[in-house]
C-alpha cells in the first residue's frame, strides 16, 4: 500500500512540476513577445518634418478652432487628459465659452464631480450669485483629494456663462459623470459592502449612460472632459495575456454611436510596456513605471520647431501614420500601433518641460467639521494619519506637483 501511495505522490508531483514548467515557459514567451526590440524614438528626416509642418500650416491647427470644428460632424467630443496639468485645464476653461458662442454646445460633462450631487450642481451654476464655498464642498464630497483650483474654476466659468444667457435661451448643463469616493466602504471588511461600493464607484458605464440619456437621445451636443483612459473610444485599453481591460466610458458610447462621437487626446507622456508588470506586481513599480515620449517622439520634435500650441486630425494627416511599438498602449500587438487607430484628433499645448502643476484650493478644508466629514469617507487607518487640518492639507499639497515632476523626468535616452 505504501509503495502505491509513493507512486501516486511521485506522479502528482511530476504532473504539478510539468504544469508549473509550462506556465513559466508561457510567461517567458509572453514577456518576450511584449519586449520592445525596436527603437523607441524616431528622428524625422527633413522631408518628413517639412510634411508635418506643411500640414499644420495648411489645415486648421489652432486648438480651440480645431475642437470646435469637430462639432460640425460629431455630437460628443471627448477630450482626454493626463490630470493635474495647468495648461490642460486652462485650455478646457477657455474652450467652454468658445464652444457655446461658436458652436452652440450647451452640455459640458466631466469626470471630476459625482452624479450623486447633480441637482446641487444644477442649482449652483444657475444661482443669482456664485457660491464658491458650495462649489468647494461639492468637489470635496466627490473626492477629498481633488483640491485643485483650476478645476474649481470651471464651476465659475459655467456659472458666469449662464449668467449672460437670456432666460428664453437654453443655459449650459454641467453634467457630473463620476461617483463620490468612499474609501471606508470600498475597503470594508464586509465583502458585500466592499463589492457594492466597488460596483458603484467604477463608473465608466455610468458616464456613457448619462451622456446617452442627457445628450444623444435629446439631440444635443456635449463636450466630455475626463482622464484619457475613461475617454478611449475605438481603441481598447490593454489588459493581461491578450485580454482587453473592461470597457471604458468612451468605448461604451462609441460601440453604440460610432458616427456621433470622437476622441481628442491632449498630448501626454506614455508608460512603457513594462508598466503592465508594475500593475500586476506593485513591488516592481519603481522599476517599471517610467514615462516616455509618445509616438516615436516625433510630435515633440515638431513642437520644438513651432514652439506654440497646435492640433491635428489623425485620420487624414501624416501624423496618423506615427507608430508606437514600445508603450503600454502597444501591448499584445503583432505590429506597431498607429496613432490613427488610437484617437481622432490630437492637441499639443506645451512641451513636457513647460508643463505646470495645478494649484491647491486655499479654502479646501476650513473647519474641524469639514475635516471630520472627509475622514468619515476614509478607511480608519487612513483617517488616523490626519489629526488636524494643517497635516491633511500639507499631505495634499505635497502630492500636487508629483505628476509634473514625473512627466519632466520623461526618458530621453535615444531621443
Amino acid at each position: 500500500m505504501g509503495a502505491i501511495l509513493r507512486k501516486i505522490t511521485k506522479l502528482i508531483l511530476k504532473v504539478v512540476g510539468g504544469l508549473a514548467g509550462v506556465i513559466v515557459f508561457l510567461l517567458v514567451i509572453y514577456a518576450i513577445f511584449n519586449t520592445p526590440f525596436a527603437a523607441k524614438y524616431k528622428k524625422p528626416s527633413d522631408v518628413e518634418m517639412h510634411g508635418y509642418l506643411d500640414y499644420l500650416d495648411t489645415h486648421v491647427s489652432d486648438p480651440l478652432q480645431f475642437v470646435g470644428e469637430k462639432f460640425d460632424r460629431y455630437d460628443v467630443v471627448l477630450v482626454g487628459e493626463m490630470h493635474r496639468r495647468k495648461q490642460d485645464v486652462e485650455f478646457v476653461k477657455t474652450l467652454i465659452p468658445y464652444l457655446y458662442s461658436q458652436k452652440g454646445v450647451t452640455v459640458i460633462g466631466w469626470e471630476f464631480g459625482a452624479s450623486d450631487f447633480q441637482s446641487e450642481v444644477d442649482s449652483l451654476v444657475n444661482a443669482p450669485e456664485f457660491d464658491e464655498k458650495k462649489a468647494i464642498e461639492l468637489m470635496r464630497r466627490s473626492f477629498w483629494e481633488w483640491d485643485f483650483q483650476q478645476y474649481l474654476d470651471i464651476y465659475r466659468i459655467v456659472w458666469e456663462l449662464n449668467k449672460t444667457i437670456p432666460p428664453q435661451k437654453e443655459k449650459i448643463r454641467f453634467l457630473q459623470l463620476g461617483s463620490d469616493f468612499n474609501e471606508r466602504k470600498l475597503r470594508s471588511p464586509d465583502p458585500a459592502v466592499s463589492r457594492e461600493e466597488a460596483q458603484r464607484y467604477f463608473y465608466d458605464r455610468k458616464m456613457a449612460d448619462i451622456i446617452e440619456r442627457e445628450v444623444l437621445l435629446k439631440g444635443k451636443k456635449a463636450l466630455w472632459y475626463s482622464g484619457l483612459h475613461h475617454a478611449l473610444t475605438r481603441y481598447r485599453q490593454p489588459g493581461v495575456f491578450f485580454k482587453h481591460a473592461d470597457l471604458r466610458g468612451g468605448n461604451v458610447l462609441y460601440d453604440k454611436y460610432p458616427s456621433r462621437v470622437c476622441l481628442v487626446t491632449l498630448h501626454q507622456p506614455v508608460l512603457g510596456r513594462l508598466a503592465l508588470w508594475g500593475e500586476l506586481f506593485p513591488l516592481l513599480r519603481p522599476f517599471c513605471w517610467k514615462l516616455n515620449y509618445p509616438w516615436g517622439g516625433v510630435i515633440d520634435k515638431v513642437y520644438e520647431r513651432r514652439r506654440h500650441p497646435f492640433a491635428f486630425d489623425t485620420l487624414d494627416s501624416p501624423f496618423g501614420e506615427l507608430e508606437d511599438n514600445y508603450s503600454y498602449y502597444s501591448l499584445d500587438r503583432w505590429g506597431a500601433l498607429k496613432l490613427k487607430d488610437f484617437c481622432d484628433g490630437y492637441v499639443v499645448l506645451c512641451s513636457f518641460e513647460e508643463a505646470e502643476p495645478v494649484n491647491p484650493i486655499r479654502d479646501w478644508v476650513t473647519s474641524p467639521a469639514e475635516l471630520e466629514e472627509v475622514k468619515d469617507r476614509m478607511s480608519p487607518e487612513h483617517a488616523a494619519e490626519f489629526h488636524d487640518i494643517p497635516v491633511f492639507l500639507d499631505s495634499l499639497e505635497r502630492d500636487i506637483p508629483q505628476t509634473i515632476r514625473w512627466a519632466h523626468d520623461v526618458d530621453k535616452a535615444g531621443y
